[in-house]
């Protein structure tokens, strides 16, 4: 059996890695796969009717971000390979990439996120000025989205994670230690 595809600490034995983490709370990732679903697709959509030719930058930020930012964070995760508090993007990552033991989140990682997530998140905002209306949808169903992501999984992050790199690099792990404390 090839351990590097097996779920547990990102070491690659074979271990089941932070064993008091529990599964994930169905209703909550509802909550929190629904609100991103939302915003992401209000979005999208307002890209598409207010600045067609910013669409495609968008959803080539889209499918960076459903890719290269799962092989480069995802992959050398403890939660890789289950269905982890993040949109349970675990298990979708191990279906497209082979594990990193050994690697952490690296200058790549963060750039690649980054970007795509400023890409996907500013242009609709960039896009419907002007339209305060679809200004403020956006804008209220993205701080769903965002509070969703802190409150749920970030949190849940702080609660059990053992990798030490997301203590050390992940901005959304330390604005939620900001909002909710160490340890939950």
């Amino acid at each position: 059996m090839d351990d590097s595809n097996v779920a547990g600490c990102g070491c690659g034995c074979a271990c089941e890695g932070n064993s008091d983490w529990p599964e994930p709370d169905p209703n909550q990732m509802k909550l929190l796969i629904g609100s991103g679903i939302a915003y992401i697709a209000y979005g999208g959509y307002v890209v598409a009717r207010r600045r067609p030719r910013w669409l495609p930058l968008w959803l080539a930020a889209l499918v960076t971000w459903f890719t290269l930012c799962k092989y480069l964070i995802c992959t050398r995760c403890e939660r890789y390979g289950e269905a982890c508090d993040f949109y349970y993007l675990g298990k979708w990552a191990a279906r497209l990439f082979e594990r990193q033991p050994g690697r952490t989140l690296d200058k790549a990682g963060i750039a690649a996120e980054g970007g795509s997530v400023a890409v996907l998140q500013l242009l609709p905002i960039l896009a419907s000025l002007g339209k305060w209306r679809m200004l403020l949808k956006y804008l209220v169903l993205f701080a769903a989205g965002q509070w969703a992501l802190l409150s749920i999984c970030c949190r849940r992050c702080i609660q059990y994670s053992t990798d030490p790199w997301k203590r050390e690099t992940c901005p959304s792990y330390r604005q939620a230690q900001k909002l909710f404390g160490d340890k939950v």
